[in-house]
């Protein structure tokens, strides 16, 4: 959280003694009609969102004919936010755009060839964390008809958690 998220969070306290952390449950958005709520000692806050079982197109592989057609794909994606700000706000210009987030994935994917399941993790990682700010993610990529009976793939961690 930074330090405008702060200041919006604590417009108008309703307490005059306010735990220095009480901030996060407000931020959090657990707190009814703006109130601040305190909490005993520090917590951490973490959140995430994420994007699960995304099917998806992709012009991947280094076989004949992986490369005649595009394959599928199934992408899981889990990434942290930069800030906790939407949570009290419920505003998405407040946090990422998933919609968005998708949108660019699947641009990724058919944009020009990869070879590997790994260059095209690479470079959907790196995307969403460069164009959507974000701190972490986890990426799992898998092809789903590699060969007959079996999926493979890769799974990506980038950044780190706050």
């Amino acid at each position: 959280m930074n330090q405008n998220d702060l200041a919006l969070a604590l417009q108008e306290p309703r307490h005059d003694n306010v735990h220095p952390h009480a901030w996060l449950t407000l931020a959090a958005g657990h707190a009814p009609r703006g109130e601040v709520l305190a909490h005993p000692a520090p917590q951490p806050v973490r959140s995430s969102l994420f994007v699960r079982r995304l099917r998806m197109e992709a012009r991947i592989g280094v076989y004949d004919w992986e490369k005649a057609a595009p394959q599928p794909l199934l992408i899981d994606l889990e990434f942290e936010t930069a800030s906790l700000l939407a949570c009290r706000t419920d505003r998405l210009g407040d946090t990422v755009d998933y919609a968005e987030v998708v949108a660019r994935l699947r641009e990724l994917a058919l944009a020009r060839h990869y070879e590997l399941v790994e260059a095209l993790a690479e470079a959907m990682a790196l995307a969403v964390q460069g164009e959507f700010g974000v701190p972490w993610l986890r990426l799992t990529l898998t092809k789903l008809a590699p060969f007959p009976g079996a999926e493979v793939g890769i799974v990506l961690e980038r950044g780190r958690r706050a």
